[in-house]
Formats: C-alpha cells, sequence, structure tokens
C-alpha cells in the first residue's frame, strides 16, 4: 500500500504544478477582457432588461387576440331578501318578505368577428417590432462596451506616452546640469529644461485624470468595477471587406434593427386602419343561456329558462367614433411611413461615414507610424548633436515633444482604426458577439508600469 500512496502523492504535486502553469500561461489571469466586461454587463444593462420585459409582456398580445374568437362563460348565483306587497293579479292582495336564490350560466361563442381577426396579425407585428427592439440594445451595449474599452486603452496609451516624455526630460535635464557643471553649459538651458520637466509631469497628472475617467465610463456601461484591461497585440490595419460603400449600405438597410422595428411599426399602423374600419362590420354571436330563480317574481315561484340564440349584431351609428378612430390610425400610419424614411436616411448616412472613417483610418495609422518612426530618429540625432555641441537644449526638448507628439498620433490612430471597425459593423447593423470575440483576440496582457513620485 505504501508505494501505490506514494504514487498518488507525486501525481498530485504534477498535477498542481501542472495547473499552476496553465495559469502562468493565461496571460489574461487577473485582467478583465472585453468579452468578460461584456458578458457581466449584457445581464445587467437595463436597456436589454428593458427590452427583454417588453418583448414578454408582447407575448400576451397573441393570446388577447385569441380570446376574442374564443367561447367566452360566464356563471352568476346570488341569494336576496324579497318584501313583496302585491296586487291587482288575482282575488286577493299578496304581502309576504322572504328569502330567495337565483344562478344562471351564460355562453357567447364569437361566430365572425372581423377585427379579431386582425387583431391576430397585429400581435405577431407587435412581437415582431419588440423582437427587432431587443436586437438594437444589445448590438448598441456590444458598441458601447466596445467603444468604452478602447477609449480606456486609449487614454492609458496616452498616460504611457507622457511618463515617457517625463523620462525623458529629466534625462535632458540631468545632462544640462552635468555641462554646466563642467563649464560647457549655460544656466538658461537648466531653467528651459526644469520648465519643460515641470510641463511633462502636469499633463502626466492631465493623462491620468483621463484614465480615471475613461474608467468610470467603462464601468457604468459594464454595471461592473473595472480593474487593470488587457492591450492590443501588433495586428496589421485592413480596409472594409468588402470595399464598397453600396454594399455596405444595402447590408445596413437590410439588417439595421432600428429600421426593421420601424418597419413593422409601420405594418402595425396600417393593420391598425383596417382594425378600426372593421368596426363598421357586423357580428355573429352564438349565445346560450340558463336561468334559475326562486321568489324573484313571485313568492314561492320558480322561474327556469334556458335558450340558444344567434345574435346578429349591425353598428349603425356609434356617435361618429368609428370615423374618428379611423381617422386616427390613418394618420398614425402617415406618421410611421416618414418616420421609417427618416430612419433610412440616418442609417444610409451613418454607414457611409463609418464606411470612410474606417477606410481613411488605415492610411491615418500608415502616416502616424512613418511619422513616429521619423520623429524618433529626428530626436536620436538631435541627442547626438547635443552631445557634441552642435545641438543646444532647446533643439533637444522640441524635438523630444514632437516625438511625444507623433506617438500619442500613433495610439490614437490605432485604436481609431479598432473603433472605426467596430462603428461600421454598428452602423450596418450586422454587428454581434463575433466582433468581440474578434477584438479578444487582439488582446494582449500589458504589465502595469510602476508609478513614481515623478510621474
Amino acid at each position: 500500500m505504501k508505494p501505490r500512496y506514494h504514487y498518488n502523492n507525486v501525481d498530485f504535486t504534477f498535477l498542481i504544478f501542472f495547473i499552476f502553469l496553465i495559469l502562468l500561461a493565461d496571460t489574461s489571469y487577473g485582467f478583465d477582457s472585453v468579452w468578460g466586461l461584456y458578458t457581466n454587463a449584457v445581464k445587467k444593462d437595463p436597456l436589454v432588461l428593458e427590452a427583454e420585459a417588453k418583448l414578454k409582456a408582447s407575448f400576451a398580445e397573441k393570446p388577447l387576440a385569441r380570446s376574442q374568437l374564443m367561447p367566452h362563460l360566464e356563471a352568476s348565483m346570488g341569494q336576496g331578501y324579497y318584501d313583496k306587497n302585491i296586487s291587482g293579479i288575482g282575488p286577493r292582495d299578496i304581502k309576504k318578505d322572504y328569502w330567495g336564490d337565483n344562478y344562471g350560466a351564460r355562453l357567447i361563442q364569437p361566430i365572425f368577428n372581423g377585427q379579431a381577426y386582425v387583431s391576430l396579425k397585429m400581435a405577431q407585428s407587435i412581437i415582431s417590432a419588440q423582437e427587432a427592439q431587443l436586437l438594437f440594445a444589445k448590438q448598441e451595449l456590444i458598441r458601447r462596451v466596445a467603444i468604452a474599452y478602447l477609449d480606456l486603452l486609449d487614454a492609458k496609451a496616452q498616460l504611457k506616452a507622457a511618463k515617457d516624455r517625463v523620462r525623458l526630460d529629466r534625462k535632458v535635464l540631468d545632462r544640462a546640469r552635468t555641462f554646466l557643471k563642467v563649464g560647457t553649459g549655460d544656466i538658461v538651458s537648466v531653467k528651459e529644461a526644469e520648465a519643460r520637466l515641470d510641463s511633462a509631469k502636469a499633463a502626466v497628472i492631465q493623462a491620468k485624470n483621463l484614465v480615471s475617467v475613461k474608467r468610470t465610463n467603462l464601468s457604468i456601461v459594464t454595471h461592473t468595477q473595472v480593474g487593470e484591461i488587457l492591450d492590443v497585440r501588433r495586428f496589421t490595419p485592413v480596409p472594409p471587406d468588402p470595399d464598397d460603400p453600396h454594399k455596405w449600405i444595402q447590408a445596413a438597410l437590410d439588417n439595421q434593427p432600428i429600421l426593421k422595428e420601424a418597419s413593422k411599426r409601420l405594418l402595425l399602423a396600417t393593420q391598425r386602419v383596417e382594425h378600426e374600419k372593421r368596426a363598421r362590420w357586423p357580428r355573429i354571436d352564438l349565445e346560450a343561456v340558463a336561468d334559475y330563480a326562486n321568489g324573484q317574481f313571485l313568492p314561492d315561484v320558480i322561474y327556469r329558462e334556458a335558450h340558444g340564440v344567434f345574435k346578429f349584431t349591425f353598428p349603425l351609428y356609434l356617435g361618429g367614433s368609428i370615423g374618428a378612430k379611423v381617422q386616427r390610425a390613418q394618420e398614425e400610419a402617415v406618421a410611421a411611413r416618414h418616420r421609417l424614411d427618416h430612419f433610412r436616411d440616418v442609417v444610409t448616412l451613418q454607414t457611409k461615414n463609418a464606411f470612410s472613417r474606417l477606410k481613411d483610418s488605415v492610411a491615418l495609422v500608415d502616416a502616424a507610424t512613418l511619422a513616429l518612426e521619423s520623429a524618433k530618429v529626428s530626436m536620436d540625432a538631435t541627442n547626438k548633436g547635443y552631445e557634441v555641441g552642435t545641438r543646444d537644449v532647446i533643439d533637444v526638448l522640441d524635438q523630444t515633444d514632437k516625438y511625444i507628439f507623433r506617438k500619442k498620433q500613433y495610439f490614437h490612430a490605432l485604436y481609431n482604426h479598432l473603433k472605426a471597425r467596430i462603428l461600421l459593423k454598428s452602423a450596418s447593423g450586422t454587428i454581434g458577439e463575433a466582433d468581440l470575440r474578434s477584438l479578444e483576440g487582439l488582446l494582449k496582457r500589458q504589465p502595469e508600469e510602476k508609478d513614481s513620485k515623478n510621474g
């Protein structure tokens, strides 16, 4: 038994070590990913929950419409005290007080109801409109989570660039002080370097505030406390696919949930016009009644009745209410048609702008990359010139500022490209959870830099 226990203990130790390696290899361990934040947000977002509740409520429309064609059965019963004083129907007057009871049942089976059949169609339109509204709410949540996440990454990149400026300006200040000590520098250069360093430190404070604002915004969108987040890996910017704005616009007109909802609202308004017009149609019902009454008419007299009739109801004149309702429904249908046309214009414009933005973002990333490389070369050359005395400290500080500016531009262009991808998919109504998964695939762990008193 001892050898078996020994081997089991070794296996257990190896299992623990293996799990530790897995956790170590998981670069997202302990970090908030965009997918993880979304899965939490979709359970708590008020707009999504509201749309889900409205959709569940709309499911009641069908049984409500169907109830107009189903049998209606009512039963009644009662007991009362009667004080009768009757004369003129016999040789003697009747004067008596007593208890009496009664009960009955009434069945109404609709045979023909023109409005009820339209109500069934209206119920399906209401459900379809609410389904489109729920899809729109979920797509909007995906867009808001992705954009807020990228905004936070952009702000953190700006903070990193601001810290780099502090580090570079401090090196310039140290060299200026060294040159002053050995007699090759001047106090003006030292003062200028100190002023630039103070300005760089102030920029770090501003960048930290921006990170705090963006983190709060992401926390509000996702309804959770956001910790450290994953940054993006290196990737190649890609233009829209397909590279044709008309195809994207057509996709938007076919898929945009807000258009689907407006289209269903228009159909519902048209059906409501027909519903109000059918109020002029006759109705046919089968009515069956059974009644029992003891003492209701005369003391000690029992009354029983049972009958069934076909009832035809013709609405000849209802005070003008039918015409007023038809006119109101017609105007509401016109308004719904104009609303749909407006949304088509908005979606078309948004999709076209989003397409242009994504197409431009590719060129902007390429340009920002080249500008950053050029600024880095210029800064390094100016630093060497300062070392040999051909450049002064102002030149070095200016080139450093230019390099940091280009670095911020590069990060901004990079995250704007990713946001442009999301915005085009959102505008076209084709955005989904797969797009968040795609963004998740670009993320990697970025160790948080230690903060120092100088930023």
